[in-house]
C-alpha cells in the first residue's frame, strides 16, 4: 500500500490552532519586574499629583527593561455619576435600597483616557495592571467599612448596599470597556483595603468583584485578577484570603505591599530618622517576611505579586526642586541596597514586582517625568538610573517553576514544596498518603512520597500537576521522571494525559512501568500527541494499582514539532496485524502475533498528525474524542510497519 505525499499537503495551512488564556503563575513570571506610574490617575485630576503621562513613559519603561506597570485608578468623584448620601447608614435599613448599578455611570471621557493609556503600555508588549486606587476611593467606599471612621456604615444598612452597588458597576463599566482586550491586561480589585476592611468583608468584596467581571465574557472570563486581603497589612495580607476564594477561580493571583521598615522606607519625614538599612540583621528580618508569603502560596497554590515597595529619595531629595529634605532621608547606598535586595528576594521566590515610583514631585522617585510643553508634550524621560538598575540586576526566577523548556509541569522536582502545583487524589476503597520523600528524594531535598496502604486500580491513587492551557498544535510531548519503591519488585505505575479535546475529557495512559528499591540511571518515558482542538492537557501520575510506599522526582518534558504523515510516510509492507472493529464508534484494537510493542499514529486525511499511542497486543485506543470521519492509522512494532485507513463513526 502507497501514500503519496502530495495528498496529505493539501490544506493543511487551513487547519485551527489552539488559542486560551495564560494560567496565573504563567501570567506572574511574564510580569517579571515592573513599576508602578504613581499618583497619576489616583489624584482627583491627572497632573495634580505628578506630571501628565505620555506615550514616552511607556517607551521608555520597556527599553529600560521593565515588563509590568501597575497603574493605579481612581473612579471616584466626577468620574462617576450617583450620590450614596441619601441613603440611610443605621443597621438594618438595607431593604429601603431602591437603586440598582445602573444607577452610577463612568464618566466616558474619563474611560476614553485611560483606554489611551492602556493602549500605549500594551503596544509595548507590557503586562498591564489596572489598580482600583484613590484618595476618593477611600474617602467615599473604603472608610464606609471602618467603624473608627466618621463615613462609616453599618453592613446591613441602605447606603451600605447602595455603595457596593456603585462600586460593582465601576468594575462593570472598566471589564465591559475592556473585555476584548488581551490576557496582558490584569484587573486588580482594589489598592490596600486592609486597613478599613476586615477579612470576612474583604472576601464578600473579592467575591463580588470577581463574579462581575466574569459576568462580562470574552477574555475577562479567564483573565487575571489580582486579590489580597482584609485586616491585616503588608505580608501578612494575603495570607487572610479565604480557601473559598482561592479555590473558587483558576486565574487568581494574590498581592502584598512591602514598606519595612517605616523608620527607614519613610525617614524622611519628621517622624522617623532611620537612614541606614543593609544589615545581616535587616536581610534577615526581610527574608522571614517574605518565607512567610512564600510558604502561603505554596501550601494553597496560588502565586504571588508584590504590588508595591519602595524608599524615600536619598537625603529627602525633591527632584522637582533639586532641594535635599530639612528633615534628611536614607543614604543613598542603603536606597540603592533596599531596592536591589527587595528585587532579588521577591524574583528568587517566583513573585513578579512592581516598585512604587510617582514621579519627580514626590518623596519616593525612580523615573524623571517632566511635561515639557516646548517639544509638543514629549516627555523627556531620565531615571534615577541606580535604583532602576538595581531592580533589573539581581535574582533569576526559581527553577522549581519549569521554563519555557518545561512549561508542562510546575515544580518538577518538587523543591518548592511536595505540594506546591501538584495535587493528590484518593478515590473509592484506595486508601493511601502523600508527602515529602526527603532522604529518599533522587536530587535536591525533596520528592514525591506516596504510601498505598489499600490498593484497588491504578486510577484510583492520582497525583496530578496544574492544569496547562497554552497552545501546543502539532506538538508532541515526551514526560520523563525517575521513580522507585520501597520493595525490590512487584510494585507498578502509570503516567496519564488528561486532556480536555473539543470540549470532552480525554485520558490517555502509558504503559505499566515496574519498579524496584532504586531510581533508574534513565527516566521512564511516556510519549503523548496533542490532538487538535486540544483545550488544555494535565500531566498525572497513577499508583493505586499495588499496595506499598513509591517515590517520584526530577519530572521532565521534551516539546517537539509532530510533523504530518507526509514527512515520515515511506512505501509501507504489509504484514499480519489487525485492526478492529472498523468502523468504529470508540475503541479501536490492533491484535498481531507479535508480543512486542506496538506504536500506533492517528493521522487525519490531511496528514496532520492527531494522537500517539504506545500499546501492546489487544490493548484498546480510545477514539470518543475524534469528529466523525476517515483517519490513517500508522502501526509499527519491531518487526512491521503499516498503515490502515479508519472509519470513526457514532
Amino acid at each position: 500500500m502507497k501514500f503519496y505525499s502530495t495528498f496529505f499537503l493539501i490544506f493543511i495551512g487551513l487547519l485551527p490552532t489552539l488559542s486560551s488564556q495564560t494560567d496565573s503563575y504563567t501570567m506572574v513570571e511574564r510580569m517579571g519586574r515592573g513599576i508602578n506610574l504613581g499618583n497619576t490617575f489616583s489624584a482627583p485630576v491627572e497632573g495634580n499629583w505628578a506630571p501628565v503621562v505620555y506615550e514616552q513613559y511607556f517607551i521608555d519603561i520597556k527599553e529600560a527593561g521593565f515588563t509590568n506597570v501597575r497603574i493605579p485608578m481612581d473612579f471616584y468623584g466626577n468620574r462617576t455619576s450617583g450620590s450614596t448620601s441619601s441613603y440611610s447608614s443605621a443597621a438594618g435599613t438595607s431593604s429601603s435600597y431602591t437603586g440598582n448599578t445602573s444607577d452610577y455611570v463612568v464618566d466616558e471621557q474619563y474611560l476614553d483616557r485611560i483606554e489611551e493609556v492602556i493602549n500605549w503600555s500594551l503596544n509595548q508588549d507590557l503586562v498591564t495592571i489596572i489598580d482600583f486606587h484613590g484618595s476618593e476611593l477611600k474617602s467615599q467606599f473604603l472608610y464606609t467599612f471602618s467603624n473608627s471612621n466618621s463615613q462609616y456604615t453599618d453592613p446591613t444598612s441602605a447606603k451600605r448596599a447602595a455603595d457596593l452597588d456603585k462600586f460593582k458597576a465601576i468594575w462593570l463599566a472598566i471589564a465591559n470597556r475592556f473585555k476584548n482586550y488581551s490576557d496582558n491586561l490584569l484587573f486588580e480589585i482594589v489598592n490596600e483595603p486592609y486597613f478599613e476592611v476586615n477579612a470576612t468583608e474583604m472576601d464578600a468584596l473579592n467575591s463580588m468583584i470577581i463574579a462581575a467581571i466574569r459576568s462580562t465574557g470574552d477574555n475577562n472570563t479567564m483573565r487575571n485578577i489580582i486579590i489580597t486581603g482584609g485586616g491585616e497589612t503588608s505580608q501578612n495580607a494575603p495570607q487572610q484570603i479565604g480557601d473559598d476564594i482561592i479555590s473558587s477561580d483558576d486565574y487568581l493571583i494574590a498581592s502584598f505591599h512591602y514598606y519595612k521598615p517605616f523608620g527607614f522606607t519613610s525617614s524622611s519625614s519628621a517622624n522617623y530618622n532611620d537612614f541606614e538599612w543593609g544589615t545581616a540583621s535587616d536581610k534577615n528580618t526581610l527574608d522571614n517576611h517574605f518565607d512567610s508569603v512564600k510558604d502561603w502560596s505554596n501550601y494553597k497554590n496560588i502565586p504571588v505579586t508584590l504590588g508595591e515597595f519602595s524608599a524615600d529619595n536619598e537625603n529627602g531629595l525633591n527632584y522637582n526642586t533639586g532641594v535635599y529634605g530639612e528633615n534628611g532621608g536614607p543614604y543613598n547606598a542603603s536606597r540603592i541596597e533596599y531596592h536591589r535586595y527587595i528585587a532579588e528576594q521577591s524574583i528568587n521566590r517566583g513573585f513578579s514586582f512592581s516598585a512604587w515610583d510617582a514621579g519627580n514631585k514626590s518623596t519616593k522617585t525612580i523615573h524623571l517625568r517632566t511635561d515639557n510643553p516646548t517639544t509638543n508634550n514629549v516627555i523627556e524621560g531620565t531615571w534615577v538610573t541606580e535604583v532602576r538598575d538595581a531592580l533589573l540586576s539581581s535574582g533569576s526566577w526559581p527553577l522549581c517553576y519549569g521554563s519555557t523548556e518545561n512549561i508542562l509541569i510546575l515544580n518538577p522536582d518538587f523543591e518548592c514544596g511536595f505540594n506546591s502545583y501538584w495535587s493528590f487524589n484518593v478515590q473509592g476503597n484506595a486508601e493511601a498518603s502523600y508527602s515529602d520523600a526527603t532522604t529518599n528524594s533522587r536530587s535536591g531535598n525533596s520528592g514525591a512520597k506516596i504510601i498505598v496502604t489499600t490498593p484497588e486500580v491504578f486510577n484510583k491513587v492520582i497525583l496530578s500537576n496544574v492544569v496547562y492551557q497554552q497552545d501546543l498544535t502539532d506538538k508532541k510531548v515526551t514526560i520523563k521522571t525517575y521513580a522507585k519503591s520501597l520493595a525490590e519488585s512487584g510494585q507498578s505505575f502509570k503516567i496519564r494525559v488528561k486532556a480536555v479535546v473539543n470540549g470532552t475529557n480525554s485520558y490517555v495512559p502509558s504503559p505499566e512501568f515496574i519498579l524496584n528499591n532504586e531510581y533508574p540511571t534513565t527516566p521512564f518515558e511516556f510519549q503523548y500527541t496533542i490532538p487538535d482542538n486540544t483545550e488544555s492537557i494535565q500531566i498525572q501520575v497513577l499508583l493505586g494499582n499495588d499496595e506499598g510506599t513509591y517515590f517520584l522526582d526530577d519530572f521532565e518534558t521534551v516539546i517537539e514539532d509532530a510533523g504530518t504523515l507526509s514527512s515520515i510516510i515511506e512505501p509501507l509492507e504489509e504484514n499480519e496485524i489487525t485492526v478492529y472493529p472498523n468502523p468504529t464508534s470508540d475503541l479501536l484494537y490492533v491484535k498481531t502475533k507479535s508480543t512486542s510493542k506496538i506504536l500506533v499514529t492517528i493521522y487525519d486525511f490531511l496528514g496532520k498528525r492527531i494522537s500517539e499511542h504506545e500499546i501492546y497486543n489487544s490493548h484498546p485506543i480510545h477514539l470518543s474524542s475524534l469528529e466523525n470521519g476517515f483517519y490513517i492509522a500508522v502501526l509499527k512494532n519491531e518487526e512491521t510497519i503499516k498503515s490502515v485507513k479508519i472509519i470513526k463513526q457514532k
